[in-house]
């Protein structure tokens, strides 16, 4: 069993496991980009072997109950995986605490070099290899390993804990200052998720009766980094799994843009992207 808003990471083997004669169940979100415990609850079955839920969405950076889920999955039996690649480095995780089976982070989250991972399993008895060879990682993954990746892992990892808390605090400041950036450029918006507890760093907003595409395009002129809420092919525009899963209109869905930030972001950022925005949101009006 997972959700309908996880990462292709998690969706796209599931496909593989139906495939193969496996059934997975998906639960859907509420309009706050949220998966109810009991939701999960309702959907499993005395066959249920495996619950995975994310810790926090890489769209709309919604942290979901996944503390609770475990907590009811361990009463029954059933193991609980939690992909926490966009949590890990952003806010405090700790395996003990979430009561989870197995966690899945990914070091180029939190500055680490990229093509680096680590896994988390409670019990590692339970897992079986999918590459076999030298018996590498405790017989789990042959193949040599990445040593100075897995050292930038570690110290990234180090690195990220250190004054985590006022990290956090400075950059839900700079989310606030984007939203009161963009209510002055008086454009219609909609921040998705506004009510869930959410990632320091990450915003989903949608803006009504726009394309993504065209403020992406827009922003690539102005040297702006950023990602679409919606994946726009010549004249149709796909609204992504997630924002369709909260059900978002389709006016707010079709424009909406994630903005995410971290260590190096400042608040003269900040100004300077609203700046830049209002730009090009002008010439599209």
């Amino acid at each position: 069993m997972t959700t309908a808003i996880e990462h292709p990471a998690i969706l796209e083997p599931a496909k593989v496991l139906e495939a193969r004669g496996l059934k997975v169940t998906r639960v859907s979100a509420d309009g706050q980009g949220l998966v109810s415990p009991e939701a999960v609850a309702a959907a499993c079955t005395p066959q249920t072997r495996l619950i995975s839920v994310m810790l926090a969405n890489n769209e709309t950076g919604a942290l979901q109950p996944v503390a609770e889920i475990a907590a009811w999955a361990r009463s029954r039996g059933i193991l609980v995986h939690s992909d926490a690649a966009q949590a890990v480095g952003k806010i405090p995780v700790d395996v003990q605490a979430l009561g989870v089976d197995f966690l899945t982070l990914a070091g180029h989250k939190l500055y680490a070099p990229k093509g680096v991972g680590a896994l988390y399993a409670r019990d590692p008895s339970l897992l079986r290899p999918l590459l076999y060879g030298g018996g590498q990682e405790m017989g789990l993954r042959s193949g040599t390993e990445n040593i100075p990746h897995l050292v930038g892992l570690g110290v990234a990892c180090q690195l990220a804990r250190h004054g985590l808390e006022g990290e956090m605090a400075r950059q839900a400041g700079l989310g606030q200052a984007l939203l009161q950036g963009l209510g002055g450029l008086r454009v219609d918006f909609r921040l998705h998720a506004a009510q869930a507890p959410r990632l320091p760093g990450t915003m989903s907003i949608g803006f009504k009766g726009l394309r993504a595409g065209d403020i992406l395009s827009g922003l690539v002129g102005y040297d702006v980094g950023i990602s679409a809420g919606a994946a726009c092919h010549g004249d149709a525009t796909t609204i992504s799994h997630v924002l369709a899963a909260m059900g978002v209109p389709r006016e707010y869905a079709e424009g909406t843009l994630r903005f995410s930030w971290g260590r190096p972001t400042s608040a003269e950022d900040v100004t300077e992207l609203v700046r830049r925005l209002g730009l090009v949101l002008a010439s599209l009006g």
